[in-house]
């Protein structure tokens, strides 16, 4: 009845389904009730979605990711032990001060550091992300697995109340992780932060080194999200670059329009 009301039928089929309907009360009233019903659901306006729906939907994909994974690694851990240790006592215990191991570097991995969001701290952020000193901060965080930096990125977007030294971290995963995921993380647990100048400056800073066209895309949605004017010299360039990727040249130039 469906297909019927929006004209998807072919006329033969059409027929029947009328013909069955011209001797069948049911099907009248029934088909009645749905042609208003369908043409009000069709008048209602379709939803907008927001301009950090990209990076969002990709860190909630990553985050079931990661679930998975912990749940599987948790249950290779039982089998192991086992396999090696009879009594389950003491593999247990060793497995659940394991798990408190990480989580404790989780914790520490916030501490990046600290930043006073002054007019000069702001200008050297740009010459910050580019600087050899800082890739070798960065290599503390590549040490551990790509799971471990995604809790910690995901952890940091539950804090209500981040402090710098979260900010710092969060904006360091974003220009430095070798993870593309848990680069789209980073930069969706800034979104909640977008109102600071040191997030908005730190994301644009990264935005030209980005080689990830999705991750590039997703910087630039927040830029507009958060109404970035000074990023359109940046956005300027980076549309006029034939080295960039098409998607990416043409979503700087939207953005230059909305800001």
């Amino acid at each position: 009845m469906a297909e019927l009301a929006d004209n998807k039928l072919d006329g033969a089929v059409a027929a029947e389904v009328r013909a069955h309907m011209d001797g069948c009360e049911a099907c009248r009233q029934e088909f009645a009730l749905l042609v208003p019903l369908l043409s009000a659901l069709d008048a209602l306006p379709a939803p907008v979605p927001s301009q950090g729906l990209r990076a969002k939907v990709m860190g909630h994909i990553e985050s079931e990711k990661l679930t998975l994974r912990k749940e599987f690694q948790w249950a290779s851990s039982i089998r192991a032990a086992a396999r090696t240790q009879p009594v389950p006592g003491p593999s247990w215990v060793r497995v659940l001060v394991g798990a408190l191991g990480v989580t404790t570097l989780v914790v520490l991995g916030f501490v990046l550091g600290e930043r006073t969001a002054t007019q000069r701290q702001l200008a050297d952020l740009r010459v910050r992300v580019d600087t050899m000193g800082q890739l070798v901060e960065q290599s503390v965080l590549q040490k551990r697995t790509a799971g471990d930096r995604l809790e910690t990125v995901l952890t940091a977007a539950r804090t209500t109340k981040p402090d710098e030294r979260v900010i710092d971290g969060l904006i360091n995963s974003l220009a430095f992780d070798p993870s593309i995921n848990v680069r789209l993380n980073a930069l969706s647990a800034l979104y909640g932060h977008a109102d600071q100048e040191v997030v908005r400056a730190g994301v644009l800073a990264c935005l030209p080194r980005e080689s990830n066209a999705l991750v590039q895309i997703s910087m630039i949605d927040f830029l507009v999200a958060s109404r970035a004017r000074e990023a359109a010299p940046e956005l300027r360039k980076l549309s006029l670059d034939t080295k960039a990727d098409n998607d990416v040249r043409d979503s700087a130039r939207r953005a230059i329009d909305l800001l």
